[in-house]
């Protein structure tokens, strides 16, 4: 495949799936720029690593397994910077939440706000097999392949 067809290929791409995968980087990330960056930085690396896609497969599952470990990268730098630098605030909770009307797919506000400070509480894997699972609909063998992680810690992940 050409450069100028693997362009198209992913431009086609980011327009089909963009928005659902900021949905899933902002519910790991908690933050409009980091998950506007992770998403950014998931359809570059789709672009370095299209010659590995499958396309008998469906495109969704592999942006989402990209986009979420970019996210989950993101998760585990922001950790170090806060244990390396004591006293700093976290920006996830700074109070970036969206507002509402801003188009996010949540139904009301308080139980938006309850459901993301569930979210919150959980590990980064287990928050994003959560959502792979609940709001995505992804299957645990799916799941297992997203994260990289066996279906057996996928069970453990959902349990916790």
């Amino acid at each position: 495949m050409t450069d100028q067809a693997r362009l198209a290929a992913v431009t086609a791409a980011y327009l089909d799936h963009a928005d659902d995968a900021y949905r899933l980087a902002y519910a790991i990330l908690h933050d409009r720029d980091d998950a506007m960056e992770a998403t950014q930085e998931g359809f570059a690396r789709a672009f370095e690593r299209w010659q590995g896609y499958d396309p008998d497969r469906p495109l969704r599952p592999w942006l989402h397994a990209i986009v979420a470990r970019v996210a989950l990268d993101q998760l585990r730098r922001r950790r170090v910077r806060r244990l390396a630098i004591p006293g700093v605030a976290d920006a996830a909770g700074s109070g970036s939440a969206p507002r509402e009307g801003t188009g996010d797919p949540a139904a009301g506000w308080s139980r938006r706000l309850a459901i993301e400070e569930a979210l919150s509480a959980l590990q980064p894997l287990s928050r994003a097999a959560v959502l792979l699972r609940h709001r995505y609909g992804y299957d645990y063998l799916e799941i297992a392949a997203l994260l990289d992680v066996s279906v057996v810690s996928v069970g453990a992940l959902l349990s916790r």
